[in-house]
């Protein structure tokens, strides 16, 4: 046996896409429970509570091997995105049963970037309103935390324009991606918007877009949409120089 140690932190991620932004200020629930899982046997062999920032560590005597760290799921979140972006230690690395793959854990050589995200679980309802309707009520978007001027590529965390294309460009030209970003857009301020009861949560969204899956998203938007007023004047991802394209798609 040796001294083995695993740790690092539980967050909040505001926007579902699998990253802890700095700019966001993606705080971390105290008070979750982490377990060290045997691979071998599939027993906990320690548990840690995160602290009041998010942070965990499990430090013992064991035998060196495969194991798997798994979390405590809150009531009203679910595991957001695994594995996306470049920065180990900024991504989360939990499947959507809240545990780890499992790893080799050697002797001095800690492991501290074993991460889990927690996405806002807003997912079952019969409501979605259209991407014509997001392209022409830009006041609604100030709910979702989203803006016509983030790039959809950060946003949704894959490649799909390949350059600095932004959300409300993306909303104001359908065909585009054979209405995939437009339907993408629409999808994800329905599940931010808390006034929504959109059928699907932003990190199914993001998923599906990421997947290609227009068909899904483009049903879910026709549900009917519970908002109204705010019109913008004129094309909404055009208004105020929001939503412009800035590299070109034709």
């Amino acid at each position: 046996m040796c001294e083995l140690t695993v740790g690092d932190r539980v967050w909040f991620d505001v926007n579902c896409n699998g990253i802890q932004d700095k700019d966001l200020e993606e705080s971390g629930p105290e008070g979750i429970m982490v377990s060290l899982v045997d691979c071998a046997t599939g027993e906990a062999v320690a548990t840690a509570m995160t602290d009041a920032d998010g942070f965990y560590q499990i430090d013992g005597y064991f035998t060196e091997g495969s194991y798997r760290v798994c979390f405590e799921l809150p009531d009203g979140y679910e595991f957001t995105l695994k594995d996306q972006g470049s920065s180990n230690g900024l991504d989360s690395d939990v499947n959507s049963d809240g545990c780890t793959d499992c790893f080799l854990l050697e002797c001095n050589k800690p492991n501290v970037s074993i991460d889990a995200g927690l996405c806002e679980h807003k997912g079952g309802g019969d409501e979605g309103c259209t991407p014509g309707f997001w392209r022409n009520h830009l006041s609604h978007w100030a709910a979702t935390g989203y803006s016509p001027d983030m790039i959809f590529d950060e946003v949704f965390g894959c490649e799909i324009f390949g350059d600095d294309t932004t959300l409300g460009w993306a909303v104001d030209n359908p065909g585009i991606l054979k209405n995939l970003a437009f339907h993408g857009v629409a999808a994800l301020l329905n599940a931010a918007h808390p006034d929504v009861d959109y059928a699907l949560s932003e990190s199914e969204v993001i998923q599906a877009v990421c997947n290609g899956d227009k068909d899904l998203l483009a049903a879910a938007n026709e549900a009917g949409c519970s908002l109204s007023g705010g019109n913008t004047t004129g094309n909404g991802g055009a208004v105020g120089g929001h939503g412009q394209k800035l590299h070109g798609h034709n």
